[in-house]
């Protein structure tokens, strides 16, 4: 761990706890179980309570490769117990009496293996 992971990481959660809205993470692991009568995969998740700060993508970032509806999600990692996000996950949230799905599109951290922060670009489903 470098000294920036030591100042930095503390402050992720008091940040997202503070401006952050609720919301579930659910991480999918493994490649899933194939159902050759239904047709369907069935994968294990794991659903986590967590507080996430979601604003919008400008279609311009990132060289306009995003829709304008898809959002920037921030989480701090140690709500998930540090589990790396990838595009197999998804976050639930509460909008309006609904719930709104959110896939993960690309988990953004630029720590490597070991993320003070994520910011996720998730598109609503």
């Amino acid at each position: 761990m470098s000294f920036i992971d030591t100042v930095f990481r503390p402050m992720a959660g008091p940040m997202v706890d503070r401006w952050g809205q609720a919301a579930t993470f659910v991480a999918v692991t493994g490649e899933g179980t194939y159902d050759d009568t239904t047709g369907e995969i069935t994968t294990s998740e794991t659903r986590t309570p967590v507080k996430v700060v979601i604003t919008k993508v400008d279609p311009t970032e990132y060289g306009g490769l995003y829709q304008a509806t898809d959002w920037k999600v921030y989480i701090d990692p140690g709500q998930i117990g540090d589990h790396y996000i990838t595009t197999k996950d998804r976050f639930e949230v509460q909008t309006a009496g609904v719930t709104v799905v959110a896939k993960v599109i690309n988990p953004v951290t630029y720590r490597g293996d070991g993320p003070i922060l994520f910011a996720c670009i998730a598109r609503p489903q």
